[in-house]
């Protein structure tokens, strides 16, 4: 789950009863593993040291590791549907880890959109770039394409705004050769404007 682990997201993946879970999670606390962090809204526990985080997460099969990060996206979905929008780095995290592909893309993009609103510009560029990313490894559609090259129109806003002006034309060239591949005449035109 991470460093700090919610209680409510812990049970909905543990495939272990309540009190079991409870045993478990009262033994790492005297063992000084974990300790609590919050009570209200939810109870959360978080790891001492980063390092009993790290080793313990290394220690799972990679397998296992993309299973668990996809239930995690799928029991953030279910637990918190009204929230999700302060839940889209975690959940753009864990569906990457997951490789929900599509859940991927779509958390990324919003977190790009979030970390922009909030003039984060590096971060935004961060968020696209995975969303971009999470994108190569979905069919090849029209409406891939377009998110593909929208999101590459996110990155130039972005970069404008930091003043970083060398890496734009590369983005715009891969965002003309994907216009010109599904004859998109609006995207392309965006394209031939920003160039000038």
């Amino acid at each position: 789950i991470g460093k700090d682990v919610p209680y409510v997201l812990l049970a909905a993946i543990a495939e272990q009863s309540e009190d079991t879970i409870r045993r478990g999670l009262a033994h790492l606390q005297e063992t000084e593993f974990l300790y609590e962090t919050q009570l209200f809204p939810d109870l959360e526990y978080t790891f001492k040291h980063a390092l009993t985080h790290e080793v313990t997460y290394g220690s799972l099969l990679q397998e296992r590791r993309k299973t668990l990060h996809a239930q995690i996206v799928s029991a953030i979905e279910r637990l918190y549907p009204d929230r999700l929008s302060e839940q889209v780095e975690r959940l753009a995290h864990h569906a990457l880890r997951g490789e929900v592909w599509d859940k991927a893309l779509s958390y990324f993009r919003q977190a790009g959109e979030k970390a922009a609103t909030r003039s984060a510009n590096r971060k935004a560029i961060v968020d696209f770039e995975q969303a971009l990313s999470a994108l190569a490894h979905l069919p090849e559609r029209k409406e891939n394409i377009e998110a593909a090259i929208d999101l590459r129109f996110r990155v130039r806003t972005c970069l404008i705004q930091l003043g970083d002006f060398a890496p734009i034309l590369q983005r715009l060239r891969e965002a003309e050769a994907l216009a010109r591949a599904i004859g998109d005449e609006r995207r392309l035109g965006w394209v031939h404007s920003y160039l000038c």
